[in-house]
């Protein structure tokens, strides 16, 4: 009996440096991005409105930190989308769809999901987020992706706030990123107004 103990606890020691590396690496990962289907947008749309993201327990830094960094990630890859301008509409959608062609597209999101599990040694950050691109007037869903996003640090090694930092970065970076390989993937049609 104490041969199989002896030989379990072995085992056990040999996989923890193994468990330790892949829970490291997965705080390193950029979650399962999904997305749904292609879409069209009008050839003439040259500005993307971008409503400011609602959220669910979390953070309003954080969550205003993600959105900015977003919206200038946008707007710093406007190259790559073929639109001049991606803006934060501040006012009502219903007196924005008034100056947009019904045709025309606008982004919105939400964070929610924010977990912090803190332990004696480490902590484990997790959030989830959803981007959406609808069509103007008719709001039609054309597009959507959920980014989960987690986090793992030793606290002799970073700190809460530094980690939670760096998790909006990349969080805004992946929904960036997302968000011009859709614009880049959708069709661009020519529409009589």
């Amino acid at each position: 009996m104490s041969v199989f103990r002896t030989l379990g606890q072995k085992l056990l020691l040999g996989a923890l440096p193994l468990l330790l590396l892949l829970m490291t690496l997965s705080g390193c990962a950029t979650g399962n991005e999904r997305t749904s289907q292609a879409f069209a947008i009008a050839q003439n749309q040259k500005m993307v409105p971008i409503l400011p993201f609602s959220n669910t327990l979390v953070p309003e830094s954080f969550s205003t930190e993600v959105f900015n960094d977003y919206v200038d990630n946008m707007n710093d890859s406007r190259d790559k989308t073929g639109f001049s301008l991606f803006a934060i509409i501040k006012d009502d959608l219903k007196s924005t769809e008034k100056v947009l062609s019904a045709a025309h597209i606008y982004v919105s999101g939400e964070i929610w999901s924010y977990i912090v599990d803190a332990g004696c040694c480490s902590t484990a950050l997790r959030v989830k987020s959803r981007l959406r691109i609808y069509r103007v007037n008719s709001r039609e869903l054309l597009w959507e992706a959920e980014i989960p996003m987690e986090s793992f640090f030793e606290h002799d090694s970073s700190t809460l706030a530094a980690e939670r930092e760096k998790l909006g970065k990349r969080l805004s970076a992946s929904m960036s990123r997302m968000t011009i390989k859709a614009l880049q993937g959708a069709k661009r049609i020519s529409i009589e107004e």
